[in-house]
């Protein structure tokens, strides 16, 4: 393909007069062991500014496909291979100057639901936009008129913990979102999927519309709209089995099939007719591809092949920026700020957490036999070492298993933003890092402070403040580990079932359930990568320091790092989960189609 190189050239003086997008001898096949299939043969077409285009087509046809390589949403790879020229204004265009110019709407809103309809486009322009914050709030307010979305402006977005706005205003925010930096060409995959007749039309409308008043060029697909819809769209483009049945003007579309006596019954909803002759699973259609195909070759395609030809060829003008790395790290951190906020699984219940769980644990611990009548006591030693270990099991797992969680229930938003050239992912990586220390330095503090005397362990405020440092860095490396984890699998669920059997072996090799100097030489090395083994040393050393005990705990368990040297080699830790995490999310990340 001709395109990847290239850049579209952008002249900021150039009044906008619209983007026609255009497209030759598009081939699309898809190549594995089991088959061979051409996905897209050949196709050739455009899209003009000012009208609203819809793409049809029964499932398997190859709208979606077709749509995804007009974004620059899908390449060749091993198994697909794509060749044709696709330009805008007669300039080839990449995934990167895509953005400048154009934006994508998924079929699925993708919007952090803890964000106010006002929050979640301020947000957007703020990342996309250029000029001054008062141009920019400007813009928001004009696109919230456009979208008819100011009577819930200041609602959440809502999702599946929080309670939102309807589908219908979720839907034109996913299309606002995308509008905040005023592109001239948008594309939207099926977007009345999932919404009743008349939320559908209100959709469609407002598309329509702008359009229309700010010449604009929208490119849509539609499984069946109504009657309704299908009148809003002014061109149509018909897909059967990888070839154009029809692409012209939607109101010549009834005349052309009835010219060869394929007639759309009067009264009746031309979509449903023509998604009735394409459909593939009737004999009797696949047998009429073939009448399809020649009277689109002789009746339609020289027209096409003549408007290609005189395609706009103004200059497109740059009307978006991404923001400056820090200021994409301010608005990200304020982002993740107030998700954390008002989300209760991530903020309320994890304090609640601590506290009952820190009760709990000390309520357990509270009868320890007191070292000074019990010096010689080995099963005092061992109960000590117990609640050690069960404290640094507690600081690390309250800290990485909600990262688990949240990181790849985020992932489609995260990677909607990144594909739209929105910020950085180091950005997103380090404000995710910046308002996760908040929980990561309290809830050990909170839970630390309540079970550390109830369990009586070292007397002595020095003693307690190293108890809380060594918790906090072992709860730091919970998080980057919480992060590395949610990085590397797509799926929550899977992530959750998964990321416990990666550190049982860090716990196993953590000291406590096996002497060091007792584990044989081909699996000992194994201890040095465990955060338990040092953190249970450094509370281990902090605990029997001045102790009343004749047992010497530390040498008994081999435990011979030192104090300081743990929490060094603590910090070491964290420091390098956090470096493969960002590295994952860096280089794991796939388009979104």
């Amino acid at each position: 393909m001709s395109h990847p190189q290239s850049q579209v050239a952008i002249d900021h003086q150039t009044k906008n007069k619209g983007v026609d997008i255009t497209w030759r001898n598009v081939k699309y096949t898809a190549h594995t062991k089991q088959y061979h299939r051409e996905i897209l043969k050949g196709l050739s077409g455009i899209c003009k500014a000012g009208e609203m285009t819809a793409i049809m087509g029964s499932s398997g046809a190859g709208k979606t496909t077709l749509l995804n390589i007009l974004c620059c949403r899908a390449g060749n790879t091993n198994e697909v291979k794509l060749s044709g020229d696709i330009t805008a204004n007669g300039q080839p265009f990449d995934a990167r100057s895509f953005s400048n110019f154009a934006a994508y709407v998924m079929q699925e809103d993708l919007i952090m639901e803890t964000m106010t309809v006002r929050e979640a486009l301020q947000f957007a322009a703020d990342l996309k936009m250029t000029g001054n914050q008062q141009e920019k709030d400007a813009k928001v307010n004009e696109v919230l008129k456009i979208m008819r979305l100011e009577k819930c402006q200041n609602s959440l977005i809502g999702g599946l913990t929080v309670k939102g706005i309807t589908k219908g205003e979720k839907k034109r925010t996913s299309i606002a979102f995308e509008l905040v930096s005023d592109p001239d060409v948008i594309f939207l995959d099926e977007p009345t999927s999932g919404l009743d007749s008349f939320t559908a039309y209100n959709v469609v409308d407002v598309l329509e519309q702008y359009a229309k008043q700010q010449n604009k060029t929208i490119i849509c697909t539609i499984h069946q709209p109504s009657s309704e819809i299908f009148m809003k769209f002014d061109r149509l483009i018909l897909l059967v089995d990888g070839k154009f049945i029809y692409q012209g003007p939607r109101s010549k579309v009834i005349q052309h099939f009835g010219s060869f006596g394929f007639q759309c019954p009067q009264l009746s909803n031309p979509a449903d007719y023509f998604m009735s002759i394409m459909h593939a699973e009737s004999q009797e259609n696949r047998d009429n591809y073939k009448t399809y195909f020649e009277h689109f070759d002789q009746d339609l395609y020289p027209l096409i092949d003549e408007e290609i030809k005189l395609h706009n060829t103004d200059l497109i003008v740059h009307k978006s920026a991404q923001a400056q790395y820090f200021s994409q790290l301010k608005h990200l951190t304020v982002r993740s700020f107030l998700n954390l906020k008002r989300n209760p699984l991530l903020s309320r219940s994890r304090f609640i957490q601590a506290i009952v769980l820190g009760l709990f644990t000390g309520i357990v611990y509270s009868s320890l036999p007191d070292p000074e009548t019990h010096a010689d006591d080995q099963r005092a030693v061992n109960d000590y070492n117990g609640a050690l270990f069960f404290l640094a099991m507690v600081m690390h797992m309250n800290s990485m298993l909600p990262v688990v969680l949240t990181i790849p229930s985020e992932r489609p938003v995260f990677l909607k933003e990144e594909n739209a050239k929105m910020y950085a992912v180091s950005a997103y990586f380090f404000s995710k890092l910046i308002v996760e220390s908040i929980m990561v330095v309290l809830l050990p503090l909170i839970f630390g402070s309540i079970c550390y005397y109830m369990i009586g362990l070292n007397k002595g405020f020095d003693h307690f403040c190293f108890f809380i440092l060594v918790s906090i860095i072992q709860s730091f490396v919970g998080n980057a580990q919480g992060m590395f984890c949610g990085s590397l699998f797509r799926d929550a669920n899977t992530a959750i079932n998964i990321t416990p059997m990666m550190i049982m072996p860090f716990m196993l090799f953590g000291g406590f359930y096996k002497n060091a100097d007792d584990m044989p030489a081909w699996n000992r090395w194994i201890q040095w990568l465990s955060n338990y083994r040092y953190t249970f040393e450094a509370y281990a050393r902090n605990n029997y320091e001045g102790s009343p005990f004749t047992i010497d705990p530390v040498e008994q368990l081999g435990l011979n790092v030192g104090k300081w040297n743990c929490v060094l080699i603590l910090f070491c830790l964290f420091i390098g989960f956090q470096t493969l995490a960002l590295l994952l999310l860096k280089f794991k990340k796939q388009s979104m189609q």
